[in-house]
């Protein structure tokens, strides 16, 4: 899920900086490792690496995201659980620093700001070149698609539960990635299966649901064109269309779990809660497998511990009515009810700018938010590159 997000300047004085022209790549043949400029979209990165020699990183599906940004908070995506994150692949970095300088981070140089870059790079600098190892890109994937039209609560809430114990099993194969997406209407699980269609057809996935509606599986041998149809689908749901919106994240790991009680309350709410929306949606979006292999603490990513993200969105007609913000803000609480004392860190990526800015780091950045802040006070003491949720050297309210 992507969001349509054009930044324009600020009322309180902060520019932004257009990268559109940062566009250059090139592949070293004899290692894979690319060269991307941080004025690339997603969708540009994904046809230049397929060009190239038939190479990919993982990265999510909307394809009209820039790459600087994307590789900076994380960039889950259906290949994530085999494959890691984007900010995974990330070899080196170049980066103008606060004082105007132009330095090149990576493991072996500037570590500390290689690790700061990996999910906060934001607050720390200006990103204008990546250097990504690559992997060879996928000989077949299966997509599939199972849908389900109710309004019933009921039985809206039997298929989310369904999903959720079905993605708890420890035997999840890495290959299956999963999107569970909900609106008013329907509800419509969708991901890729990184091998062949025998083998998903194997798993026997639609046994685990209440009977299945419309069902599409489709194997593709050409990795860019599904990608590609990732990326229309996402086009056709209007939901990176320019829009007022509103937004929230809640990462839940696997200790927190959504209770079955829990569950049917939350539809109950969906189905009686005043909105002010054109349209919501709710996805939840399944993490862990190869995300989880690397610590914690080795880049400023938080949630790879994370069973699954629920991502909310309401889209309304004109400017975010309170009723909307207490709607999500209402939803979210409900869906931590069951576990109200565990700590829910939420996706950098989602920002909900309503939130209180301390609570937000924290739950960005959860226990590398102490390093993170460290790294701040070196490199941009000043807080040049600021956001009000952004890494903060001196922020009290942390």
């Amino acid at each position: 899920m992507c969001l349509g997000i054009w930044l324009q300047g600020s009322p309180t004085g902060e520019i932004s900086i257009n990268l559109k022209n940062l566009q250059q790549f090139a592949l070293d043949k004899s290692s894979n490792v690319a060269t991307v400029g941080a004025g690339l979209l997603l969708g540009d990165v994904s046809q230049l690496l397929y060009n190239a020699g038939q190479r990919f990183i993982p990265h999510g599906t909307c394809l009209q995201v820039g790459i600087g940004g994307h590789a900076t908070v994380g960039g889950a995506g259906p290949p994530s659980r085999l494959y890691q994150l984007t900010l995974d692949h990330i070899e080196e970095v170049e980066v103008v620093l606060a004082n105007a300088t132009i330095v090149r981070a990576s493991q072996a140089h500037h570590s500390d700001l290689f690790f700061a870059i990996r999910g906060a790079g934001a607050s720390f600098g200006v990103v204008t070149e990546f250097k990504f190892r690559t992997e060879a890109a996928p000989i077949q994937v299966t997509d599939y698609i199972y849908e389900w039209t109710t309004t019933d609560p009921a039985a809206r809430a039997q298929i989310l539960r369904s999903w959720q114990h079905w993605i708890s099993n420890s035997s999840l194969p890495r290959q299956l990635s999963s999107t569970l997406t909900i609106n008013p209407t329907i509800i419509l699980m969708a991901g890729g299966y990184f091998g062949s269609q025998h083998d998903f057809d194997s798993l026997r996935i639609p046994t685990y649901f209440p009977p299945v509606q419309v069902a599409n599986v489709t194997l593709f041998n050409n990795f860019l064109e599904l990608e590609q149809l990732w990326g229309q689908q996402i086009q056709d749901s209007g939901i990176a269309d320019p829009s007022y919106f509103y937004s929230k994240s809640l990462a839940f790991p696997t200790q927190t779990l959504i209770p079955d009680s829990r569950i049917d309350e939350v539809f109950q709410y969906l189905a009686t809660a005043k909105t002010d929306a054109l349209f919501w949606a709710l996805n939840f979006e399944v993490g862990r497998g190869a995300i989880s292999d690397v610590p914690s603490d080795a880049t400023a990513f938080s949630l790879r511990e994370s069973l699954f993200i629920m991502l909310s969105y309401v889209k309304t007609k004109g400017r975010v009515s309170r009723t909307t913000v207490e709607f999500l803000n209402g939803l979210n609480q409900i869906a931590k009810s069951g576990h109200p004392d565990a700590f829910y860190g939420e996706y950098v990526g989602y920002v909900d700018p309503r939130e209180d800015n301390g609570k937000a780091r924290q739950d960005y950045w959860g226990n590398n938010l102490p390093r993170l802040k460290e790294i701040k006070r070196e490199v941009d003491p000043r807080d040049i590159f600021h956001n009000q949720q952004g890494v903060m050297a001196d922020a009290e309210d942390d």
